[in-house]
């Protein structure tokens, strides 16, 4: 069976481990890489309110066979009111930037 090596990066953490998994295709690394994201937004969350995770799959030759990334932003009711009132300034100024653009 093929062995694939995946790296992570959690945002604080990243993971290029040397260590390959045997798995018997693609798609079964693919899915093992989907749960491995779902598990490390699990063990962040709701520790914040921002996230952004990647995860790659590489096959016995070093081609990545599957990449995936996870990016979670959450706002509080307080926070979308203040973005609303700085786009709403903005805007009687004359700046149309988008209230998502910082």
């Amino acid at each position: 069976m093929p062995k694939y090596r995946f790296t992570t990066d959690d945002g604080e953490k990243f993971d290029a481990s040397k260590e390959r998994l045997t798995m018997p295709n693609d798609k079964a690394a693919s899915e093992e890489a989907q749960r491995a994201l779902a598990d490390m937004a699990n063990d962040r969350l709701p520790d914040g309110s921002h996230l952004d995770m990647r995860v790659s799959v590489e096959d016995e030759h070093g081609q990545v066979v599957y990449q995936a990334s996870l990016k979670f932003n959450g706002e509080s009711a307080d926070d979308m009111r203040k973005k609303a009132a700085k786009a709403a300034s903005q805007s009687m100024n004359g700046n149309h930037r988008a209230p998502n653009e910082n």
